[in-house]
């Protein structure tokens, strides 16, 4: 059998990546001209506005002190692709996302857990519900009281066996595209790695986040026919927010998928979608509404195309630790 030759990283992620590389460097020199401030320092509207920034609807608040749950609910209509048993109707998807993340240093290391449950409703085919594979997984982050913030991540995605029928699949299918970047979470029996690295600059009312990283999936039960051992995908987001006042921010997501290993015609490989939001800053609350919109090819192109709404709330569950300095 002849080998197909490696597929190409997008330009686009080429960018990002030198960007990314830059910003880690504006860090690192910011970080040598200033000292952080000593306990007391920094009044708490100071601190606020510095380390306790709203977090984007789908990325975390790097810098937080206090352990937080996050909620996401989001329904879709999808348009299924041609060759789908749906006849030409609009298929409609639901996705429920839960995380909680506990600080073993306040502001410097954090462990977290997140599970997610997937729905769709395929006409000519069925509905159901389907239960995603745990995530385990733990990070760090270094922070200046200039703004920037700069860490990295590991991620389990545990391996869950699980039966999943003919229109099961088909339910999968459709529903997976609702959340490109995590349906790793979905794969029967696979265990997913997931490093990545964060970036965070806040400047006045501006806020600029990056994450970009790769999953690294094994297959540990029999291979299907067609089915490849291990399979790597990359994955980047940044966000761009505005704080419009002290309760009200509004900003804009934009992510990329890109398949690396999987046998797809080029036009596939590469998953764009943009998110825009407005979230709410109350006491230990933040509610957010978004948007999500595909600007490409949708998952793989297994459908044709969706768009979809979101509400997240972010909770904050504040222990009375003291405010150590980053």
């Amino acid at each position: 059998m002849a080998s197909r030759p490696p597929a190409r990283v997008p330009a686009s992620l080429r960018r990002l990546a030198r960007a990314a590389a830059w910003l880690g460097l504006l860090s690192v020199a910011s970080a040598a001209e200033a000292a952080s401030p000593g306990p007391g320092a920094w009044s708490d509207e100071e601190d606020e506005a510095v380390f306790d920034v709203p977090a984007p609807p789908t990325l975390p608040g790097l810098t937080l002190r206090d352990p937080t749950f996050t909620f996401e609910y989001t329904a879709a209509v999808i348009e299924p692709d041609a060759a789908s048993r749906a006849g030409g109707k609009l298929a409609f998807a639901w996705y429920s996302h839960g995380e909680m993340e506990v600080p073993l240093v306040p502001r410097k290391w954090f462990v977290g857990a997140v599970h997610d449950s997937a729905a769709a409703s395929v006409p000519g085919v069925e509905r159901s519900i389907l239960l995603g594979s745990p995530e385990l997984y733990g990070r760090g982050v270094w922070s200046s009281v200039r703004g920037l913030a700069s860490g990295g991540g590991f991620g389990l995605v545990l391996p869950v066996p699980r039966d999943v029928s003919r229109d099961q699949a088909e339910v999968l299918r459709t529903a997976r595209v609702v959340r490109p970047w995590d349906e790793t979470r979905f794969r029967e029996l696979t265990l997913t790695f997931r490093p990545w690295f964060d970036m965070r600059h806040i400047t006045g009312p501006f806020i600029f986040q990056l994450r970009q990283g790769l999953d690294w999936s094994l297959v540990v039960r029999g291979l299907r026919s067609g089915e490849r051992r291990t399979d790597i995908s990359a994955h980047t987001a940044f966000y761009f927010g505005y704080r419009l006042a002290r309760p009200v921010g509004v900003g804009l997501e934009l992510w990329e998928v890109y398949q690396l290993t999987q046998d797809l015609p080029d036009d596939r490989r590469a998953t764009f979608a943009v998110s825009p939001s407005v979230r709410f800053i109350l006491s230990n609350v933040q509610p957010a509404l978004s948007v999500l919109l595909p600007v490409t090819t949708p998952l793989r192109g297994d459908v044709a195309s969706y768009y979809a709404a979101r509400f997240s709330v972010g909770f904050t569950f504040p222990t009375g630790a003291p405010r150590a300095p980053p």
